[in-house]
């Protein structure tokens, strides 16, 4: 398939899943997906490309790895685009291929459930990574992790933070073969720092759509429920804005 062709049809996530690519957009983007090291399949170039330096080093840098770069019209490379003003460059690249018996060990678990707006799981991926989350589970409901506006909102997060899409089932397994109790993030639970003191050595931590919280099965399977105290009159925080919160008093961060 042509590389403008493809880049259009990455747009659908039927399309992602099936060709098990995904569009890195944005010079900032293509950047940190060039050092991740990720197998990049081809790049598309707006024909003003070569006046912006970046851009212009960039696709020298691909085409010194003997990736194909395609300079097309800005009009075309717009049709490709998932930003409403484009920077005239992105990348096709592999989605990464996790089995769950291959995932590293991870001391700190992040699983989403339902939280459907791509900005807010790209952000919350961005902070996993830099919070030391060992792995972070997208489960049913959750907006697709390679969603180009994801990509974008994680800034090279996904590139190199382990996150893979299971079931709940193939969750639950994963986490009780690696003896790893499960907490949720709910308003009835006990507080934050009083948590925080008896942390297990592992830990599943699960988020949730902050409309309909945690599927009544997960709730169900939780070891413990943990809370951000807030002020009368606050209902909710943002899911990205509270997942941060939480992983910041109960992750295992860089020293």
């Amino acid at each position: 398939m042509k590389l403008l062709t493809l880049a259009r049809d990455l747009k659908r996530r039927k399309a992602r899943e099936r060709q098990g690519l995904f569009v890195a957009e944005g010079v900032r983007t293509v950047e940190a997906l060039l050092a991740s090291g990720r197998a990049v399949r081809g790049a598309l170039l707006a024909d003003d490309g070569a006046t912006d330096p970046r851009r212009a080093a960039l696709a020298a840098q691909l085409a010194d790895r003997q990736i194909p770069v395609l300079t097309v019209p800005e009009r075309d490379f717009a049709s490709a685009a998932d930003t409403e003003s484009p920077q005239g460059l992105l990348a096709i690249a592999e989605i990464p291929r996790w089995a769950p018996e291959d995932l590293p060990p991870a001391d700190t678990v992040l699983l989403l459930d339902a939280v459907q707006d791509p900005g807010n799981v790209g952000t919350i991926v961005r902070t996993a990574a830099a919070l030391g989350v060992g792995v972070t589970v997208a489960l049913p409901g959750t907006v697709d992790v390679w969603n180009a506006k994801v990509v974008r909102s994680a800034m090279g997060a996904l590139f190199s933070h382990p996150v893979v899409s299971l079931t709940w089932p193939e969750a639950a397994g994963w986490l009780t073969a690696r003896d790893t109790p499960l907490w949720v993030a709910d308003a009835a639970g006990t507080t934050l720092a009083e948590a925080a003191t008896t942390r297990p050595p592992r830990l599943a931590l699960v988020v949730a759509n902050e409309g309909a919280g945690v599927s009544p099965s997960l709730a169900a399977a939780a070891d413990r429920r943990v809370a951000i105290p807030m002020q009368a009159g606050v209902e909710s925080l943002n899911v990205a804005v509270a997942t941060g919160i939480l992983l910041y008093t109960l992750a295992s961060r860089p020293s």
